[in-house]
């Protein structure tokens, strides 16, 4: 677990969900091909929005580099992300699971995902731009093994849909956060 640190100005957090959903099931109103005309979760500001579309494409464009189907977007997932934001928040704690919060998996069903592999990335910058939340992704893509498992989420062949929630944070002098 990870403590956000106080004297931070500003930071970023993306949260990616990447979920297959063969033989699963979902609302088809929730699954897009590519990036529907309004990006981002439910009570996202329009610069979180922005934030989510930049790195929806970067995502897909990082997909197809590599010979890769893009992913479709998941207002579901997008949603249990933000959620998760939310929390972190208010614990003031960057994790994937935090005391008393519902299981990853447990999380995407309460939004209405059945699902039959799923994977997490969150991260953080202290750039709270599109440039910043994009740097992050590049980050990610230019991890090296052993230790490449968010490039490996981004990269999957289990996954067929995605979910981002940028959280851009105003407490402590401002910043972002996200997860999922």
């Amino acid at each position: 677990m990870k403590r956000i640190k106080l004297a931070w100005m500003v930071s970023i957090c993306l949260a990616i969900f990447l979920l297959c959903l063969c033989a699963c099931s979902t609302p088809l109103s929730n699954l897009t091909p590519s990036a529907p005309a309004q990006v981002g979760a439910t009570g996202s500001t329009t610069t979180e929005n922005q934030i989510a579309h930049a790195v929806f494409q970067a995502i897909n464009q990082s997909r197809a580099s590599n010979g890769l189907s893009a992913l479709t977007w998941s207002d579901a997932l997008a949603n249990s992300a933000r959620q998760h934001d939310l929390t972190m928040q208010a614990a003031n704690t960057l994790s994937h699971q935090l005391p008393g919060e519902a299981t990853f998996g447990d999380r995407e069903r309460q939004q209405g995902v059945n699902w039959t592999w799923a994977a997490e990335n969150i991260g953080e910058t202290s750039d709270q731009t599109v440039n910043g939340a994009l740097g992050l992704h590049q980050a990610m893509m230019n991890e090296q093994p052993p230790n490449d498992g968010h490039r490996q989420n981004i990269l999957t062949t289990s996954g067929n849909s995605v979910g981002i929630a940028p959280l851009i944070l105003t407490r402590f002098g401002g910043g972002v956060e996200c997860g999922g």
